[in-house]
């Protein structure tokens, strides 16, 4: 008699379980006065946006005795905190890696380091384009002991960022020396 009591005990379990998986089931009751769904706009906002990316650098600036072509990377991260009503705030974060270059005339060497953030607000329009320009470092690694040649810090690289009205990220960019010249 022992051995057939757990048999009937098991089938109720297994009877209750199926009948769990066939019931959908409910956050709770259901409220007459619940007031309207959040929007799209409101669930954003409670959603940063996080994008990291490796930008290859190349181009050329105006160094402190003539132009410098550097070449390197350069690691963009973005995180957007959207506001309910729209907008937000951008905090853009960039760092230099393996990025060196070569002076003109003269053919001098050059280290850039450097990390920078920056925190800008975005609109409540359909795009916003962020422009910054981190702040660097210029090392001659020729004479010791590798001294930071002036002027420091340098802004030879634009980054630009792309984001909607909800702090979705689009293209993320950077370029060296003035886009605009």
């Amino acid at each position: 008699m022992r051995r057939n009591a757990p048999r009937p005990a098991a089938r109720v379990c297994l009877l209750t379980a199926a009948l769990a998986l066939t019931v959908p089931a409910t956050a709770g009751p259901a409220t007459a006065g619940a007031g309207p769904a959040p929007t799209a706009r409101a669930a954003a906002a409670a959603v940063p946006q996080v994008r990291t990316v490796s930008l290859p650098v190349k181009g050329t600036f105006k160094g402190p005795s003539g132009n410098i072509a550097v070449t390197g990377t350069l690691d963009v991260s973005v995180v957007t905190v959207p506001d309910a009503a729209g907008g937000g705030t951008a905090q853009i974060i960039s760092s230099l890696d393996d990025t060196s270059g070569t002076g003109a005339p003269g053919g001098g060497t050059y280290d850039l380091v450097g990390a920078d953030r920056g925190s800008l607000p975005f609109s409540a329009a359909a795009t916003t384009t962020l422009k910054i320009k981190p702040r660097l470092l210029l090392i001659s690694p020729v004479v010791p002991p590798n001294p930071v040649v002036p002027p420091n810090p340098i802004r030879p690289v634009t980054v630009s960022v792309v984001l909607g009205s909800t702090g979705t990220i689009g293209a993320v960019t950077a370029t060296v020396g003035d886009p605009g010249a």
